[in-house]
């Protein structure tokens, strides 16, 4: 198509001789890329080359204008577009920036993106000539990759892994960005994540002892963990101001169950939390160390104190951050706590999560039975 000297529509790029002109694909905002020439007659053209929502990139139009200007230069035909153009390679980073700009924000969000980024963004050229060999390649990579401790990765690791890539791939197939089923080529096998075991009271006797001789934000980290049963990242989450000392509760954030709810404590952790909070405002975090060293630095703590001997894969016996949380609510079905309120406690929406520590109560429904007197 022979095209004027001007057209204000169109956008140039930093590459030369490939424009674009901005368009709407479903309501959004788009890119249609073109680029010019001159033909062999010396009259310019221009020539469509795909939209950015295809997977068309500004490299990619520059190599294909050199492909057109070699092929004139040769005396030889230049394609025609809308009959020879290449089909759009799918990239599975191209349709994971879409799946994660319609997730609700959140800590799991930030922290799914920081894993795709980390250890699947660079692969696979085209999601739709995927093989199962090259699902296979992948799992047999994630498996002997090693993290910042140089050991591997832990099964339900490469399991979250596999479970991300599953999730983009099934966003594609569901919005008809992707034909291609890569998910059949793997089977998402389950790890039993059931914990077993929980602190006994030595064990946190001599976990409070040991944390006597570290910082204090360690101690108290734990105390709020065994005292309010909360994850991690809720911990790590509270400010002064959630703290109410008049009542010895503390305002809680879900970020699991986006949602917030109430916890409480004892007089001795209601004067750790007194001292460590007096110079602090109340916007002010109660943890200023960042998430990740705290929690490597507690969790090689807990490793000499408990863990020596058990293997890194066994998540049912090894004691982790999270075994507090676990600790938590097996005390409270040990001491007759109803289930209701342990699951009220834990803020857990399902009771069937709970449920997996009714086994612990004391009343095991004997006594119900023989009262009766049938």
């Amino acid at each position: 198509m022979e095209i004027g000297w001007k057209d204000l529509a169109r956008v140039k790029t930093n590459l030369t001789g490939v424009y674009y002109r901005t368009s709407t694909t479903n309501g959004k905002e788009d890119k249609t890329y073109y680029i010019t020439f001159y033909d062999n007659d010396s009259k310019k053209k221009e020539l469509k080359i795909g939209k950015y929502s295809e997977g068309v990139r500004e490299a990619y139009c520059n190599q294909k204008r050199n492909e057109i200007i070699t092929k004139l230069r040769l005396g030889e035909e230049p394609p025609v577009a809308s009959k020879h153009k290449k089909k759009n390679k799918v990239l599975l980073a191209d349709i994971a920036d879409k799946y994660f700009k319609n997730r609700k924000e959140g800590k799991s969000k930030e922290s799914d993106i920081a894993t795709f980024n980390k250890h699947l963004k660079d692969y696979f050229t085209d999601l739709e000539t995927v093989t199962k060999s090259d699902i296979e390649k992948l799992i047999s990579t994630l498996e002997q990759k090693r993290n910042i401790s140089g050991n591997t990765l832990s099964k339900q690791t490469v399991k979250n892994i596999l479970g991300i890539l599953s999730a983009v791939v099934n966003f594609g197939l569901k919005d008809n960005l992707l034909k291609n089923n890569i998910t059949k080529y793997y089977k998402r096998t389950g790890v039993d994540n059931a914990r077993q075991s929980y602190l006994s009271k030595s064990d946190i006797k001599a976990l409070y002892e040991r944390l006597e001789i570290e910082e204090e934000f360690y101690l108290m980290f734990v105390k709020l963990s065994l005292n309010t049963g909360g994850r991690a990242a809720t911990i790590m989450n509270i400010k002064k101001k959630d703290i109410n000392f008049n009542h010895n509760t503390i305002t809680l954030k879900d970020f699991k169950n986006d949602s917030t709810y109430t916890g409480f404590f004892n007089d001795e952790l209601k004067a750790l939390l007194l001292r460590y909070t007096q110079n602090l405002k109340l916007n002010d975090s109660l943890f200023t160390l960042g998430q990740t060293t705290l929690l490597r630095n507690l969790g090689n703590i807990l490793n000499e104190l408990f863990n020596i001997g058990i293997d890194r894969d066994d998540r049912k016996n090894k004691v982790v951050v999270h075994t507090l949380r676990h600790t938590f609510a097996s005390y409270l079905a040990i001491n007759g706590t109803p289930i209701f309120t342990i699951q009220k406690l834990m803020n857990h929406k399902d009771i069937s999560t709970t449920m997996r520590y009714a086994k612990l109560a004391p009343d095991s429904g004997k006594e119900s039975v023989v009262a009766l007197g049938f």
